[in-house]
């Protein structure tokens, strides 16, 4: 399998709870992507996950269990932010109009060389620069499509 890039939205959604359908379906994600050694996210989506889990108003996540949770994914090195990625997410923001961390996050995917995103923000199924972003409620590791 190809590389899959992890966005913020569907980091938080693995581990927030709050949703237990989409959970499970993460955690199938996230499970495959670790044994198959194929996945891919960024130290700004890193960051994001950390702000916004460590900063709930209720059910504010530990800092110490958010970091640990970091550090485990610094094992997929991470992609940088660089000028080239401002450059390309400049590029994707100006033709599709969308919010600029998504925006960010398809430039990472690309340049990490990932096929796939995974995310519970963007349309699913959407092609963006060479990136399919995937809804992980709707399309399972195998590629099949799930239940909704």
């Amino acid at each position: 399998m190809s590389a899959v890039f992890v966005d913020t939205s569907a980091l938080i959604a693995a581990e927030d709870g709050a949703d237990a359908v989409l959970q499970g379906a993460l955690c199938a994600w996230l499970d495959h992507l670790w044994r198959t050694r194929s996945g891919c996210t960024s130290m700004q989506a890193l960051a994001e996950f950390y702000d916004d889990v460590t900063t709930r108003p209720e059910g504010a996540m530990p800092q110490g269990d958010a970091r640990a949770a970091i550090r485990r994914y610094h094992a997929w090195t991470p992609w940088q932010t660089d000028a080239a990625t401002l450059e390309t997410a400049w590029a994707i923001e100006a033709r599709h109009q969308l919010a600029f961390g998504d925006c960010l996050a398809l430039a990472a995917a690309q340049h990490s060389g990932c096929a796939l995103l995974l995310s519970t923000t963007l349309a699913h199924g959407a092609a963006f620069g060479g990136v399919q972003v995937v809804h992980p409620a709707l399309q399972a590791p195998g590629g099949e499509a799930s239940e909704p």
